[in-house]
């Protein structure tokens, strides 16, 4: 029990703290510094905006990623977050689902997922990624979207729930 309030009171404050640094490079790189007060691990070169909540553990970022303003990580299962990826503001990583209930309660067990985001994909603002979901290296969410399955490697998805619109040329090999 001790743990769990402890856990609690840390993420709280962190979340706090990082919120209130102004949106400066050194702030921005500053962020995942903090973040790693809740385990979170960051590649080379960063930038966390302001506004951004963890909550949990096992959350892995890779270099030279961008996370914009006040997203929202449920860590109930991993999330890793490829290199070179940006991410829109107000995006929310959802890993819990919810097993469903008796009559009695509807909303049954969690069941975690992990989500992956593979390198070079941009996530536009305000999508929504639901548990277990890859989305494809150099793919495009776009904005507001829902994403309940797995996107393919240099595909456009877009829409609720998010559905290919379109290729886009594979990634330059990386050198």
């Amino acid at each position: 029990m001790i743990r769990v309030i402890y856990r609690s009171l840390l993420t709280t404050i962190v979340n706090a703290i990082a919120g209130a640094l102004p949106d400066d490079p050194f702030s921005s790189r500053g962020r995942a510094l903090l973040y790693r007060l809740l385990s979170a691990r960051f590649g080379r070169a960063p930038t966390v905006k302001g506004g951004c909540r963890i909550n949990g553990l096992g959350l892995v970022v890779g270099d030279r990623a961008f996370i914009n303003r006040s997203c929202y990580f449920d860590l109930s299962a991993r999330i890793e977050i490829g290199n070179d990826v940006v991410v829109g503001h107000h995006t929310l990583f959802v890993t819990a689902n919810h097993e469903l209930g008796d009559e009695r309660r509807r909303c049954g067990a969690v069941a975690p997922a992990p989500i992956v985001v593979e390198d070079g994909a941009w996530i536009g603002c305000r999508a929504v990624i639901l548990p277990g979901v890859r989305i494809g290296r150099g793919s495009v969410v776009g904005a507001g979207s829902i994403v309940t399955r797995d996107v393919p490697p240099n595909t456009v998805v877009r829409g609720t729930p998010a559905v290919a619109t379109r290729p886009l040329e594979p990634l330059l090999p990386a050198g």
